[in-house]
């Protein structure tokens, strides 16, 4: 070897040796002055769902620059911020160092160093004894450990500082998600047993109240239930989330990753990258801008251009009911995420359940045929839906969307809803108020300039509203009622035979089913059904209110300040009903009860505290039933009336209510929202 070649290679290698050393400092340097917050970040993004941007999504960031308006409209709506990664931006509850009580055990939630931390009973533990154990109590459990039998209580569990990572929900309500790692007892350090898993933090923050609760008194859950487990990965990443990934492993170890946290521009029109590298030619930029017809939108989704059915399953992947086809395909999500892209048809993958007593009256499952619990968690008895945020599954089966009349036209979501520049709350359409939303399609006399030949009620009055009557606020969400999407005509039928409120009685309170039922013979020739004296006799909402479920209570005690039933039924009358629910079994009921009694003048500064132990919430119920007594001696005296149970002295009759309620339906109510 020549001396030059030697050199060479002596010269080669000291130069790698100064690439790694420079390499190496350069490493050092970053991670010694990388700030506190870069630092955190980074720790923080570790614990989340990846944001995986390798298939094809780009993130809605990518879509501001060429759809600045669509963009805005949409950043300002709650499907946005339905999930979002703790921080100042987006954490609304207070961690001020609180300690809550949750049905025995106790929560430290606190803040430090701009984090967001909860004080809780290990979370392993507890996911474990609940989802294994029989439950005595609220905090006690039966398990099985090395084939003995033992209690375990919930509250001798050790304690362990959680860090908060991620949010669901923005207005109503927020949950919070922690860490799902394990502590390791022998090295003092948290293990990642399960991966990126989440579990909640057992509590909800309400921001209209201020108030922290347990997570279970903000469902509609039986006393008898078990405390709920959720796990993010498992559950709530279906549809809060974009192109979520849970990414099973083994048994239960997660790898999750999503496109984008919340509802992003690419949830609707699906993965956007091609269509974005398409775009950053300015000639086809500007050629589009000038209405090119030679040159369309590529690789994308415009919902507004599919038939009724394509564009409505798009909202459908997540308000519907429905279970994958198969355990492959069911299996094949959790390990790889959906299958299902917009534009797809949705069937293809998915099978939607219905009702038995809806559409076909076939349920394509042996399983759920024989699983009514399944179908009572869900729907009233009747097959109209009950449970929130289940708006698609309602639509199916109703005539708008199914017709196949010459000349009419199927409905679909976007025909009264839009993600663009409308209102966060319920993304109407800007051109959809009152009516409209019907009339698009119902455009004869009879429902526009005439409306009163239809439904028989003045013309602007709560009574001639397509929507209170088609569309009446009997499901249950979010403490409170929403609008069915079932689009039914009303009925007496109904309610007399399967219990489900109507829209005559939710609105007209003070009215029977006797009534209501010969009002609608009379002005629609509906067929007339047996009636119990109860039924003949005594207020529909009364009976709700008292006899009921506590799906019927919550329901009809909603409607106790609904603005219609107020000017429809006056409201002298209704406080007492709703101060019985105030001592409640279930804490939704309660919770719905007094605020709908708060908006009895008497009652806007009544302080209650639906959480309260038992003889709290009895002495309250006292309280409220004293103020009323006490105003109908000040006032002028309500008149006898029996449908309402009104005696000649202006008060309740006792003996009617107390009867009434020993004829409480009593059964379990878990409302899977």
């Amino acid at each position: 070897m020549s001396s030059s070649e030697n050199s060479l290679r002596i010269n080669g290698r000291i130069f790698l040796l100064l690439l790694v050393c420079l390499s190496a400092l350069s490493t050092f340097f970053y991670w010694k002055y990388l700030s506190k917050k870069d630092l955190d970040r980074i720790a923080l993004n570790s614990k989340i769902p990846n944001i995986e941007k390798t298939k094809g999504y780009v993130s809605s960031d990518n879509c501001r620059s060429c759809h600045p308006s669509e963009y805005a409209s949409w950043y300002e709506t709650y499907h946005r911020t339905m999930t979002q990664v703790a921080g100042d931006h987006s954490v609304m509850g207070r961690f001020d160092g609180t300690e809550i009580d949750s049905r025995g055990l106790k929560y430290q939630i606190f803040k430090t160093n701009d984090q967001y931390w909860a004080k809780v009973p290990d979370p392993e533990i507890v996911m474990r004894t609940v989802e294994t154990g029989r439950r005595i109590n609220d905090y006690t459990y039966q398990i099985r450990t090395n084939d003995v039998l033992k209690m375990l209580d919930l509250r001798t569990v050790p304690r362990v500082d959680k860090r908060v990572v991620m949010t669901t929900g923005s207005h109503h309500y927020q949950t919070y998600w922690i860490d799902g790692s394990v502590s390791n007892k022998v090295s003092k350090t948290n293990e990642s047993k399960y991966g990126n898993l989440l579990q909640t933090l057992p509590l909800v923050y309400l921001p209209d109240e201020d108030k922290w609760i347990p997570r279970e008194d903000a469902f509609m859950r039986a006393p008898s239930s078990k405390r709920m487990i959720s796990q993010w990965n498992h559950h709530c990443i279906k549809c809060h989330s974009t192109n979520g990934n849970p990414g099973l492993k083994g048994s239960n170890q997660f790898e999750t990753e999503v496109a984008e946290l919340g509802i992003s521009c690419e949830a609707c029109h699906g993965a956007a990258e091609a269509h974005v590298n398409h775009y950053q030619s300015p000639i086809k930029r500007y050629a589009k801008l000038f209405n090119d017809e030679s040159i369309n939108a590529e690789h994308i989704i415009n919902p507004a251009k599919l038939d009724h059915k394509l564009s409505s399953q798009i909202c459908g992947q997540c308000h519907g009911v429905y279970i994958y086809k198969d355990a492959s395909k069911g299996m094949s999500y959790a390990r790889s995420g959906p299958m299902y892209k917009p534009g797809d048809n949705i069937h293809e993958h998915r099978y939607f359940i219905q009702h038995p007593g809806s559409l076909d009256n076939k349920v394509n499952s042996d399983e759920l045929e024989n699983n009514r619990g399944f179908f009572r968690e869900r729907w009233w008895d009747d097959g109209t839906i009950l449970a929130g945020g289940r708006e698609f599954t309602a639509m199916r089966v109703s005539a708008c969307y199914t017709n196949e009349k010459k000349g009419l036209r199927n409905i679909s979501c976007l025909d009264c809803h839009s993600m663009h520049h409308s209102d966060p709350k319920d993304q109407l359409r800007q051109d959809i108020n009152g009516n409209q939303s019907c009339v698009q399609c119902h455009d004869e006399a009879q429902y526009t300039t005439e409306i009163k030949l239809h439904t028989h009620h003045e013309e602007n009055s709560s009574g001639s509203s397509c929507l209170n009557c088609h569309m009446p606020h009997t499901s249950y969400a979010l403490l409170g009622a929403l609008r069915s999407h079932q689009i039914q005509s009303p009925s007496a039928l109904r309610s007399i035979k399967y219990g489900v409120p109507n829209a005559c009685n939710l609105c007209h309170l003070d009215k029977t089913l006797e009534w209501t039922q010969g009002y609608l013979n009379k002005r629609y020739n509906h067929e007339l059904s047996p009636l119990t004296d109860d039924q003949k006799n005594i207020s529909a909402w009364i009976l709700w209110m008292l006899k009921g479920d506590a799906a019927q209570r919550a329901i009809a005690a909603w409607h106790g300040s609904w603005e219609p039933a107020k000017i429809a039924s006056g409201t002298e009358w209704t406080a007492p009903y709703l101060i019985k629910l105030l001592n409640d079994p279930y804490g939704v009921v309660r919770y719905i009860a007094h605020k709908s009694l708060k908006s009895h003048r008497s009652y806007a500064d009544f302080e209650y505290d639906y959480l309260s132990n038992n003889n709290e919430l009895e002495l309250k119920s006292k309280e409220a039933m004293n103020i009323w007594l006490s105003e109908r001696k000040s006032s002028t005296k309500i008149n006898s009336r029996q449908n309402i149970l009104i005696l000649e002295d202006g008060v309740i009759d006792n003996d009617e209510v107390k009867r009434l309620l020993i004829k409480r339906n009593n059964r379990p109510v878990n409302i899977k929202e």
